[in-house]
C-alpha cells in the first residue's frame, strides 16, 4: 500500500448525524500513522430554497454552513490532526471526482448508503461512484463498530495467476490486519453451475455430478497453494460453495466478520446493470464493512 497520500474520508451531509466513516478512518489513520483528510459537501438545497434567489444571501448562508461544518469536524476529531475540506458543490459527482484527484489518497473511506438495489441503479450513490471510478481502494462502512481485535476476511480467487488481483486483495487485508492487530483469514467461494442450465444439456448433468468432487479438489488445492505462497496458515483458509454474494454474506454474518476485503475490475454500463458486480452487490446485502481493492492496472476515467 502506498501510504504517502494517506486516507480520505467523506462525511455524510447531515450536520447532526453520527459519522461512522470518520470514526473508522481515524482508527485506521492512528493505527498506521497516516495523514487523514476529512471532506464534506456542505451544499444544501433546503438552504437555497429558504433564502431564495438573492445571491448575497446565498453566499452568507453558505459561509455560515461551512463554519458550522468546520466546528462539527473539530468536535468530532478532538485532538486528532486532520486536514479539512469543506465546500458547497451542487454537482455531487464532480465534487467527489475533484476531491479525489486533488488529494490522491491511498484509501477512501465512506459510509455506505442504505438505498435498495433498484434505487441504486437509477440514482448512483457515492459509494458506487467511488468503487467504479476512484483510482484507489475504497472502504465502505456501516454503523456498527469493529470488534477488538477486528476479524478481517479476504475473498480470493486462487486459481488466478500469482501476482494478480488476489495478491493485491490479500496484501491489503494483511496490511490492515497488522496495523489493527486483527485476525486474518482468506476464503474462496466455489460457485457451481445452475442445475437448470445443466439440464438443458441433457447428459451433461450426470457428467458434471461425477466431476464435482474433482472440481472441488482442484479449488481446495488452489486455495492451499495460495495460502502457502502468501504465508497464510491452512487453518486460516476456508473453501465455501454456493452463489458468491449470498455465500459470502451468510459466512460473514455467521462468523462475525468485521471487514470483508474483495477485488473489483472496471465494468461497462451494460455489464454492471444486467449482471451486477460482486463488490456492489455485497454492499446492499451485507451488514459488515467492505474494502474494495483495485488491480494495479485499474484505469480510472476520472481525469
Amino acid at each position: 500500500m502506498n501510504a504517502n497520500n494517506g486516507i480520505l474520508v467523506f462525511l455524510d451531509r447531515d450536520l447532526k448525524a453520527p459519522q461512522p466513516a470518520l470514526e473508522k478512518a481515524m482508527r485506521l489513520a492512528r493505527a498506521a500513522g497516516l495523514p487523514l483528510t476529512v471532506a464534506v459537501n456542505s451544499d444544501s438545497s433546503a438552504m437555497r430554497r429558504a433564502v431564495g434567489f438573492d445571491e448575497q444571501r446565498q453566499q452568507n448562508a453558505e459561509r455560515q454552513i461551512a463554519r458550522a461544518w468546520e466546528k462539527r469536524i473539530d468536535d468530532l476529531v478532538g485532538e486528532t490532526k486532520v486536514e479539512k475540506r469543506v465546500g458547497a458543490h451542487r454537482d455531487a459527482e464532480t465534487a467527489l471526482r475533484e476531491t479525489v484527484l486533488e488529494c490522491k489518497p491511498s484509501l477512501i473511506v465512506v459510509h455506505t448508503s442504505e438505498e435498495g438495489t433498484l434505487k441504486r441503479h437509477l440514482f448512483t450513490p457515492r459509494d458506487w461512484l467511488l468503487i467504479r471510478h476512484a483510482p484507489c481502494a475504497v472502504l465502505c462502512v456501516h454503523s456498527p463498530a469493529w470488534s477488538d481485535p477486528p476479524r478481517i476476511t479476504a475473498a480470493v480467487e486462487p486459481e488466478e495467476q500469482p501476482g494478480g488481483l488476489d495478491a493485491a486483495v490479500i496484501h491489503q487485508a494483511r496490511y490492515w490486519s497488522e496495523q489493527l492487530h486483527g485476525e486474518l483469514e482468506a476464503v474462496h467461494v466455489l460457485e457451481h453451475p445452475d442445475e437448470s442450465l445443466l439440464l438443458v444439456a441433457g447428459e451433461a448433468l450426470p457428467e458434471y455430478a461425477a466431476s464435482a468432487n474433482s472440481i472441488r479438489d482442484y479449488h481446495a488445492k488452489a486455495l492451499a497453494e495460495f495460502a502457502r505462497r502468501e504465508n497464510l496458515p491452512d487453518q486460516n483458509t476456508t473453501l465455501l460453495e454456493g452463489p458468491v454474494t449470498r455465500t459470502l454474506v451468510d459466512y460473514c454474518e455467521e462468523e462475525g466478520c468485521d471487514l470483508l476485503v474483495v477485488g473489483t475490475v472496471r465494468r461497462n454500463t451494460v455489464e454492471r446493470l444486467l449482471l451486477g458486480a460482486t463488490a456492489e452487490s455485497l454492499l446492499t446485502r451485507t451488514g459488515n464493512d467492505v474494502l474494495v481493492v483495485k488491480p494495479e492496472d485499474f484505469e480510472s476515467d476520472w481525469t
